[in-house]
């Protein structure tokens, strides 16, 4: 067997397996075969580094016209986008780092893009008077592409996969495996593993002495075939493997799940608060300088949020400036940021610490500025039946309820909190309200007569008062809510205040935030170590643990960590996560929509 041939075997095993990632890393670095569906994947979300890594293990820039086509191509669509989202300093990177190498070839053609950093839109100028959007810009250079790759005279010969049989590569090991003991007996031609390509067989015995001497060729580092299983032959290619221990599955490499970060906004505040909108086809987030980053799919499938499509940081045509709340007033050292959606979408209320502001979110303009501190507002909301009224916890421990068009005067007040106001949520099927505050005091009262039921302080082990941002969300079937504390999850029965279920880390961290999945099944979380978590809701069992590697491979510094986490309203299996330099990065199963976070059989 040939050492083509292998590889061949080992390429179409990984993707059989799933192991995606590793079968591009396996076929870019032997350059055995250019996998054009890959290279459009990582264009169509704007991946522009990871294509341009692939491609470099088929070809260089200067290889030929070819080459510099595609990568011009490449490199003048991300110049466009920085422009277009009016990012000129990323745009003047672009321009002298990457596109600067193609001024000797076209020294007009290098004028011209020089000169878009003039325009104020880039359509202005009669070359890009037809052009859209990112996504379907992206989609116009990959056609280009694909293409020029066709015609790619270092490519002929790689752009078809040979017909294999399926499961070859573990057929043909167990049956080295089987003859193991039978070395001097020659064994029978191998027939039909590549149809249509290639014959595999060959004159000397087959042994697996023989297999492994095949496989050592083909570069698979192996002492002994005989003592291995195909599956400690797989580990040796997989850069991170899944790990499972005590029950729980450590997700550690990209390649286990599906996960996409969103276009960079040019904020550099850490994410603060994250959420969806409540069509489900957008991501806003609120940075801790106050602005509020919108990324918007508008042309995902059915319109929800993928981490197939990368979605559009957005603008109104008429504003390209982000919704920004007002930090004149705020007490920098302590200073709290919130925000609500109003359910139909199209209105957002904020406050950084300062004046709170009510913003048209299809225009970004803001409306109007209310409740200026003292006392500050520490947690928003939309009145579940009304959106014209306001719900305002504040770090005086009350919780005021007004009418956003009344001069916001309080037509109610609540007291009851001995600390700072930390969260609330409605119950529209029990007519309740359940607040939080910093000493992790959870009240309830009767959202009718405003009349306070009871109350209680969270079951703390060993600790007698932690100050803490406690979070509350109610469930889906609204009866029972989650109760996120610095060091406890727990969900509780909210007519009698009876806890059903908790969790106490058994490991050293802090917990940022954490959610329901949209049907409520799961627990999504966020760790002050730089981990994300997947729980049962029913038992609080852990099925997943996201490691920092996942998201931290491209990043230099150690001290980024996620800060806040939102689910999908529709997708149960897909939650974000905004991380303390500004990203965003949006999680599902390894192969949604089918896909499922649940626990495997170990």
């Amino acid at each position: 067997m040939s050492k083509e041939e292998l590889m061949f075997l080992v390429l179409q095993h990984f993707q059989e397996e799933g192991l995606m990632e590793t079968a591009q890393t396996f076929g870019r670095e032997t350059g055995l075969y250019f996998d054009c569906k890959y290279l459009e994947e990582m264009v169509l979300n704007g991946k522009w580094d990871e294509a341009e890594k692939y491609l470099s293990g088929f070809m260089k820039l200067e290889d030929s016209k070819f080459s510099i086509k595609i990568y011009f191509e490449l490199r003048k669509q991300k110049y466009l986008e920085a422009l277009d989202s009016n990012d000129r300093g990323k745009a003047l990177e672009i321009l002298m780092k990457d596109l600067k190498v193609f001024s000797q070839e076209n020294e007009e053609v290098f004028k011209d893009m020089t000169q878009l950093l003039t325009l104020n839109n880039i359509r202005e100028h009669k070359s890009l008077s037809t052009y859209q959007d990112a996504i379907s810009g992206r989609k116009n250079v990959m056609n280009e592409i694909r293409e020029i790759i066709e015609k790619h005279p270092m490519l002929d010969g790689k752009l078809k996969f040979p017909a294999i049989q399926s499961q070859s590569l573990k057929h043909l090991l167990v049956e080295r495996l089987n003859l193991q003991h039978q070395i001097t007996v020659p064994a029978a031609p191998e027939q039909g593993i590549f149809m249509n390509h290639v014959n595999v067989h060959h004159s000397r015995p087959s042994t697996s002495a023989s297999i492994n001497q095949d496989l050592n060729n083909a570069g698979v580092p192996n002492e002994s075939i005989c003592s291995k299983t195909l599956e400690d032959i797989k580990s040796e290619f997989i850069e991170k493997s899944v790990k499972v221990s005590k029950g729980i599955v450590h997700i550690s490499s990209p390649s286990q799940c599906q996960m996409l970060l969103l276009p960079k906004h040019s904020e550099r505040g850490k994410i603060a608060r994250l959420a969806y909108t409540f069509a489900g086809n957008g991501i806003i987030a609120l940075t801790s300088n106050g602005a509020h980053p919108l990324w918007v799919w508008p042309n995902a499938g059915n319109d929800l949020a993928s981490t197939q499509v990368c979605p559009q940081l957005w603008h109104p045509k008429s504003n390209l400036e982000f919704m920004r709340n007002d930090l004149k007033h705020a007490n920098v050292e302590d200073l709290v940021s919130c925000f609500a959606i109003s359910k139909r979408d199209t209105y957002l209320i904020s406050t950084s610490g300062g004046m709170t502001t009510l913003f048209n979110m299809v225009t970004f303009k803001a409306l109007t500025t209310i409740l200026q501190p003292p006392p500050m507002a520490t947690y928003l909301a939309f009145y579940p039946e009304d959106n014209n009224k306001i719900v305002v916890g504040l770090d005086d421990c009350s919780i005021i309820i007004f009418n956003i068009h009344e001069n916001d005067q309080p037509k109610i007040k609540l007291e009851g909190h001995s600390k700072r106001v930390t969260s609330f949520a409605f119950s529209n099927t029990l007519n309740l309200l359940v607040s939080a505050d910093a000493s992790a005091q959870i009240i309830v009262w009767n959202s009718r007569s405003w009349e306070k039921l009871r109350d209680r302080n969270l079951q703390m082990k060993n600790v007698t008062q932690i100050l803490s941002e406690t979070q509350i969300q109610f469930h889906p079937d609204q009866q029972k809510f989650l109760v996120a504390h610095n060091i406890l999850l727990g969900i509780y029965e909210a007519t009698e205040l009876k806890c059903v279920s908790q969790w106490d880390p058994k490991f050293a961290t802090v917990i940022n935030q954490a959610t329901f999945s949209s049907n409520g099944q799961m627990v999504y979380a966020s760790f002050g170590d730089g981990t994300l978590a997947i729980f049962d809701a029913s038992n609080f069992q852990m099925h997943y643990m996201i490691h920092p590697s996942i998201y931290l491979s491209s990043i230099s510094s150690l001290k980024i960590y996620p800060t806040a986490i939102a689910a999908h309203p529709q997708k149960p299996n897909q939650f974000a996560a905004g991380f303390t330099d500004g990203s965003v990065y949006v999680f599902e199963p390894k192969e949604p929509p089918s896909g499922n976070w649940i626990m495997p059989q170990v």
